[in-house]
């Protein structure tokens, strides 16, 4: 199943990208437009799921979810929360948002501010 996942190929890659964000100082919160040149995925993608599988994948490793990182521009927000479409976010996927962000926080950049 893994293999017809769209972009799985470079799941690495955004991995490391999006750690990358979450250690720099200020931490990055990349828009899609900003991201897709990074690992080579054309913004508009498809991004949900190879996102969804490194959603996944990280809280099954008891990781935080780092796809969190990605926003939309418009909204500031990530595309999907809780595996929901997010355009825009209701007040609970926002509420969500900000607590995962601080998972991130705790686990990559302990001095960076939460913007949610």
């Amino acid at each position: 199943m893994n293999n017809r996942i769209p972009y799985m190929d470079k799941k690495t890659m955004i991995q490391r990208e999006l750690i990358k964000c979450a250690t720099a100082s200020p931490m990055e919160f990349p828009t899609y437009g900003a991201f897709g040149p990074r690992v080579g995925i054309p913004t508009r993608g498809p991004w949900k799921r190879i996102l969804d599988h490194i959603a996944e994948e990280e809280t099954a490793q008891g990781r935080p979810d780092i796809t969190f990182l990605l926003v939309i521009k418009k909204t500031g927000y990530p595309g999907q929360i809780g595996f929901e479409a997010a355009k825009p976010p209701s007040a609970a996927q926002r509420a969500k948002a900000k607590l995962e962000v601080q998972k991130i926080i705790a686990e990559y950049n302990p001095t960076a501010t939460n913007p949610f």
